[in-house]
């Protein structure tokens, strides 16, 4: 008994020794084999990650900004299409030989200018509120 007692004890003491002497180190930090950083370099790495992130959006902004302007443009010349379409069937576009085929090419371009409306607003960019900035109390 004395010496499964002694086993027990040693194992269990070279459990703690083998498993609890590491330093404190996030496991994050561990996975990823970093060493650990003090805070203000972390911050320091999380505000260059952040304004990167400022940029990616910003740019992806503009080309919405873009693709939006494009579709409205595009929007626009589907109702100019229509006009025309109009126009040429009352001059006759349709009319005289072959015009079944004119017809059904008017019938498609409508509907094709008939689907080109609604063409979805870009909301304006939400500005975060700036705190307002306490004043640091009066040296005397």
């Amino acid at each position: 008994m004395k010496k499964l007692l002694a086993a027990v004890t040693s194992g269990i003491l070279a459990g703690a020794v083998l498993f609890g002497s590491g330093p404190d180190v996030p496991a994050q930090a561990q996975q990823e084999g970093a060493p650990p950083q003090g805070l203000e370099a972390r911050v320091a790495t999380l505000e260059g990650e952040l304004a990167l992130e400022k940029r990616r959006h910003e740019e992806t902004r503009v080309l919405l900004e873009q693709t939006l302007a494009y579709l409205e443009k595009q929007s626009q010349a589907a109702q100019v299409l229509l006009g025309a379409l109009d126009e040429s069937e009352r001059e006759g576009f349709a009319v005289g030989e072959n015009w079944r085929s004119r017809q059904i090419l008017l019938t498609g371009l409508r509907a094709y200018g008939g689907e080109v409306k609604g063409v979805p607003k870009l909301p304006a960019p939400e500005r975060p509120a700036t705190p307002a900035r306490q004043k640091a109390p009066a040296r005397q």
